[in-house]
């Protein structure tokens, strides 16, 4: 693609995204697996990573933007994106939720949660005191998952249970 489609490519995205974020307000709730990640990772590991998130269909999540910048976040995605598909990755994009990070206390990553939410939080508010498992490093998701499965204090059933239907 030449300069002018990129750069049509994203003004689409970015007018897509804000009239999404207009109709609805807020996200999904954090319940099942999420991988967490972040740019500064080298692109190989996040490519993989992603790739194996898009397997098990988990999300993929973000702290921020890049610079705090919209438009770079959305570049260095589509960069993503296309280096994915040449390469041969699943890459089926990213969530930005902060709230997320601190909910979890992630403070490194690629980081693998997995939670059950209960019944009585409330949607798009962060949860007191919800169950949670995380595995911090580079660790594969499979793996991650099945150490939260057979080690996880808060919710190896949860884990279990994404394993048992990964290939669905």
């Amino acid at each position: 693609q030449n300069k002018e489609q990129n750069i049509a490519f994203i003004n689409k995205l970015l007018s897509n995204t804000r009239e999404g974020m207009q109709q609805k307000k807020g996200g999904k709730p954090a319940d099942g697996a999420m991988l967490f990640i972040s740019f500064s990772m080298p692109e190989q590991m996040i490519l993989s990573l992603a790739d194996e998130a898009a397997y098990i269909g988990i999300p993929v999540v973000l702290k921020g933007l890049v610079s705090g910048d919209f438009k770079q976040t959305l570049q260095k995605i589509a960069y993503l994106q296309k280096k994915a598909k040449k390469e041969g990755y699943r890459f089926e994009g990213l969530s930005i939720d902060p709230v997320w990070f601190e909910q979890f206390d992630i403070t490194s990553v690629p980081a693998v949660v997995v939670t059950k939410r209960p019944l009585e939080c409330e949607y798009q508010q962060m949860c007191k005191n919800q169950p949670f498992d995380v595995v911090f490093g580079n660790v594969s998701i499979k793996k991650s998952l099945e150490i939260i499965a057979e080690k996880g204090e808060e919710v190896p059933d949860t884990a279990k249970k994404i394993l048992g239907g990964e290939n669905d």
